[in-house]
């Protein structure tokens, strides 16, 4: 595994690492050694003297050159690499000191390729912050140990990176941000290249971890566990703590925390004789292993294969053999097909497998990708044999083929980061030529004088403002097919929405609302009051008529659909395929209307794209609500403002103490903040969670903090729910991806792999990849994941993990899966109002009392909901707000998460962080921004637009800028608009606040 760390003090460093008689004498098993472009230029080789060491951390070269300040420096980085624990335990109690040697080769040769892909200095040019630029230039000293904490044996090698590189020839502070960044992917192609040479020395391997950890076959279970003592330590007290023992980042936390003193052993040829007894009272000496692996050595699979040796094909490919048959038939453009496959290594194979797969987990959720990631996601299949070298290898032959696109450069020093497909472009361009097709060729259905009238009549004692004006004229009045209205959240949208279809209604139009989420659906027909359903209903209902073009099922959607307008609420939650799908369906249908109506600003599609922010680059017809109604506090409009525009220091500034550092027990602090307000207050205040893991344990505590004060009642009900693993449709085809006591559900009727629509129990995994099966019938059946179609494009399968809760009376839960017969939807709410002999009854979140009977299935599609995460929060409005954020959730502390927490709420918001300043550094260094396939090869529309609002810098361009517009009045104010495109909003005196766009009730 690899772990990263400051090195805060070059002296400190020096003496830990670098004493004076360190690698002599009894510590000659220790060793040292320079490595670097820097220490080779510098002249430093051999071993590390303390001296030399020192003065680099510090800035001072050997020739006096003095490097920035050394007393305000910082001294560099410290790479820790360490050896699987089995091999460890062959090379120190078993004797076989290949393992060291190759460790050390394969920390070398990860160091030669960080330091050409990640080593940057910066630039000041064109702007005075610096720009980053690739140096391939690094200098680091290597330090061997062999003991872990608890003195175990534990092969591992530091490698301490000064602080030091060059830039045009002149040396300069390293720039380290892709190193942090990028840690997991070092510690992948660490494991992948010592994987390989552990193989080549005649070992067989077992993939362990999600970063391609392994272990070495043949060393039991009960040794590794005997030598482990720290990582049991470490285990205990994540158990101790209730925490997930799985979480990397959780584990992380707790080994720094509970870090002991390493011990400075003087006997080490004592402690080699312990190890030993340790091992034979177990009954393992590895002898055995060490012996079957030299036998290994030479035979045909570990050599490559070709066309001279093709009755080794099978040999070589032994691990994987059950996935050569399906995942290499012919058809898939991402893999060499024929007989030209039989020229390549099984390394070579297994690296053509494992980027097709990457590109097509990656690509499910994005339409570019950062080349890294590609990466990452290849050598973290595990596919034996497959390194770093062989990927990007790979990489660059699907380039060479156009069959992956490589993205515009945007850095100064030419460096291309992003990949996208020929696939996603289409897609893309697609939608955009959808949007042209619906240009001037819808009905007007009321000219803007009249709409502008009618709108406000309709709206009554609660009169639209300027802005919701000028949106409701834009939509009834132009002759687009699609429109957008992009308002900021708490903009009044639900009361514009509301207020257009009665308009379009008196007009003979029939409204249908789309959501991209069922509990959004819900809130359209009870707020908006009207007509709505999912969009991926809608899609599954109409779009292959669209695409036929003709026949009986066209005409009877194109009948159903006729004249209405179809309101597409939350746009921007919908992903490129669903979007390009509303648009197909709109123009091939003759819809009269397509609304589209959401903040760009706030969260982005869970899939591919952002379809939403590049039609608004494209000139669509657009009107903009930029003024938010929700907040009522002087400190929340500032807030909810800054965050918008990507002031997001200047926010915390304004929110002051209410950013809470509470170090590791943030969550802590957070729920007992809630847990001590009233009970009215409890119903005015929402519990904000940043991440699933942060979320469960938000519940737990408040859950037990509930429990104490006696707000809940009964001996509680233990059940066993399920919580989807959310993992892509190619992940699915991976079985090390399936564990025992797992539930797969396949849903609908296209038999992947054979499976009938159905649930099912895991209950068993082989080593050659079958997974055992028992259906609800309690009969077993044989499923290969490999087999499953890579170009099936159905979500039909779902993997989910079960986990233990106790549910008491009073007990407030949400819905994991959807119940449509009985009104339970996906992520509403509901009320535990008794335990009896029957079964548990609820009341939803409509105040429908039912009983769902022990062993029901919505019994385990459950889950607490005191805290909930952001993308449930999106479009909901609370009094006010309590929030959880970790400083190092790369994925979850982002500019786009922390703009929709902030304007939630109406009153007051409170976050609570492990660490303001690094929490606020990690916010203002991750946009959260999904990627546009346009964008990333220079293709992207025009976005200029001075006056649009968002905090993205993807602000589009308004239909209708610098055209003819059509001034009337209307009780004395002027609008100003282009009745066949858009209106253009202009200020008038602000209306009342109307009131919430959406509300929650949290009450308990």
């Amino acid at each position: 595994m690899l772990s990263v760390a400051s090195v805060r003090s070059a002296g400190g460093a020096a003496n830990y690492f670098a004493k004076d008689d360190y690698y002599v004498g009894e510590h000659a098993s220790e060793v040292s050694g320079w490595g670097g472009n820097g220490a080779a230029e510098l002249g430093l080789s051999g071993e590390v003297e303390k001296k030399a060491f020192e003065d680099l951390l510090k800035g001072r070269l050997p020739d006096g050159e003095q490097i920035g300040d050394p007393e305000r420096r910082r001294a560099g980085i410290d790479l820790t690499f360490s050896m699987p624990k089995s091999a460890s335990v062959l090379a120190y109690v078993a004797g076989d000191k290949r393992l060291l040697a190759a460790h050390m080769q394969a920390v070398r040769q990860t160091m030669g390729w960080v330091e050409k892909t990640f080593a940057e200095g910066r630039t000041y040019g064109d702007n005075p912050k610096g720009d980053p630029i690739r140096t391939g230039h690094l200098t680091f000293a290597l330090f061997q140990h062999d003991t872990s904490r608890k003195l175990d044996p534990q092969a591992h090698i530091h490698v301490v990176i000064a602080n030091l590189t060059k830039v045009a020839g002149n040396w300069q502070a390293l720039f380290n941000d892709e190193l942090w960044k990028n840690n997991s992917l070092i510690g992948s192609v660490y494991h992948a290249s010592l994987r390989a040479i552990v193989e080549d020395l005649g070992y067989q391997t077992r993939q362990t971890g999600k970063h391609g950890q392994f272990e070495i076959e043949g060393v039991p279970g009960d040794v590794l566990t005997a030598f482990s003592q720290r990582r049991e330590d470490i285990l205990a007290k994540a158990s101790d703590l209730g925490r997930d023992g799985r979480n990397p980042e959780l584990m992380r936390e707790i080994t720094k925390r509970t870090r002991d003193d390493k011990i400075n052993l003087d006997d080490r040829d004592g402690l080699r004789a312990e190890w030993g007894e340790r091992a034979a009272a177990l009954g393992f000496d590895g002898k055995a292993v060490v012996a079957g692996a030299e036998a290994r050595v030479g035979l045909p699979a570990h050599r490559p294969f070709g066309a001279a040796a093709v009755r080794h094909v099978m040999e070589a490919a032994a691990g994987w053999a059950e996935a050569l048959r399906e995942w290499l038939k012919p058809g898939d453009p991402l893999l060499t097909g024929g007989f030209a496959r039989l020229g390549l290594s099984s390394a070579e194979v297994g690296a053509e497998m494992a980027v097709a797969s990457a590109i097509r987990i990656l690509g499910q959720r994005e339409a570019a990708f950062p080349i890294h990631e590609v990466s990452r996601t290849a050598l973290n299949l595990g596919l034996s044999g497959v390194t770093i070298e062989h990927v990007e290898a790979r990489v660059q032959a699907l380039a060479h083929k156009g069959l992956l696109i490589f993205g515009s450069v945007g850095r100064p020093d030419g460096t291309t980061t992003h990949v996208t497909t020929p696939e996603h472009i289409a897609q893309e361009r697609r939608l955009l030529e959808g949007l042209d097709a619906g240009r001037g060729s819808a009905p007007i259905m009321l000219p803007a004088d009249q709409a502008a009238i009618r709108l406000q009549q309709q709206a009554g004692l609660r009169p639209l403002n300027e802005e919701q004006l000028g949106a409701g004229i834009m939509a009834l009045s132009s002759n687009d097919r699609v429109v957008v209205i992009q308002g900021v959240a708490g903009a009044g949208k639900t009361t514009l929405v509301s207020t257009l279809a009665e308009v379009a209604r008196g007009e003979g139009r029939q409204v249908l609302g789309l959501a991209q989420a069922n509990t959004m659906v819900e809130m359209l027909k009870g707020e908006a009051r009207i007509e709505a359903q999912t969009v991926s209903s809608f899609v599954n209902q109409h779009l292959r008529a669209a695409l036929e073009g003709q026949g009986a099922t066209f005409d009877a959607s194109r009948a159903m659909l006729k004249g209405t307008i179809l309101i597409l609420d939350e746009a921007s939650l919908v992903a490129n395929k669903p979007m390009n799908d509303l648009v197909t369906i709109a123009n091939r249908l003759s819809v009269d209307r397509l609304v589209m109506i959401g903040d760009r600003a706030q969260l982005q599609p869970i899939d591919a794209g952002k379809a939403f922010t590049l039609i608004q680059q494209h000139r669509p017809a657009l009107a903009e609500l930029q003024t938010s109604q929700r907040q009522r506090t002087e400190t929340m409009k500032a807030v909810a403002a800054l965050t918008r525009s990507g002031h997001f220091a200047s926010a915390f500034k304004v929110m002051g103490d209410r950013v809470v550092s509470a170090g590791s027990d943030f969550r802590e602090a957070a729920a007992r903040k809630w847990l001590e307000l009233s009970a009215e207050d409890r119903e005015r205040t929402a519990l904000y969670a940043s991440g699933r893991e942060s979320r469960a344990v938000l519940n737990a505590l408040v859950q037990e903090g509930l429990k104490a004060e006696g707000s809940l009642s009964g001996e509680g009900l233990a059940i066993a729910r399920l919580e989807s693993l959310h993992l892509t449709r190619e992940e699915l085809r991976f079985a090390q991806n399936y564990r025992t006591g797992q539930v797969l559900e396949v849903i609908g009727k296209h038999r992947p792999a054979g499976l009938d629509a159905g649930t099912y129990d895991v209950i068993r995994v082989s080593t050659k990849g079958v997974v055992s099966l028992r259906d609800s019938e309690g009969r077993t059946i044989k499923f290969s994941p490999d087999r499953l179609d890579a170009s099936d494009k159905h979500d039909s399968l779902a993997l989910s993990q079960r986990e233990n809760l106790v549910l008491y009376e009073g007990d407030r839960i949400r819905w994991t899966a959807n119940d449509k017969q009985r009104g339970l939807l996906n992520s509403a709410q509901a009320q535990v109002v008794a335990i009896t002999r029957e079964g548990v009854e609820v009341r939803t979140g409509d105040g429908v009392n039912m009983l769902l009977p022990h062993g029901d299935r919505m019994l385990s599609r459950l889950g607490l909901a005191y805290a909930i995460n952001m993308h449930q929060a999106q479009g909901m409005t609370t009094d006010n707000g309590i929030g959880v954020m970790h400083s190092a959730e790369r994925h979850l502390s982002n500019q786009r998460l922390t703009h929709v927490m902030a304007t939630r709420v109406r009153d007051e918001l409170t976050i609570f962080t492990d660490d303001r300043d690094a929490m606020l550094r990690a916010v203002e260094s991750n946009a959260g921004d999904k990627a546009s396939a346009l964008d990333h090869v220079g293709k992207a529309p025009s976005a200029a637009s001075p006056g649009s609002q968002g905090r993205d810098n993807e602000a589009p361009a308004r239909a209708g800028d610098g055209e003819r517009n059509v001034t009337f009045a209307i009780d004395g104010s002027t609008v100003r608009s282009r009745p066949e495109r858009q209106a253009s909003t202009v200020q008038q005196p602000r209306q009342p606040t109307i009131g919430p766009e959406k509300s929650m009730e949290l009450g308990l």
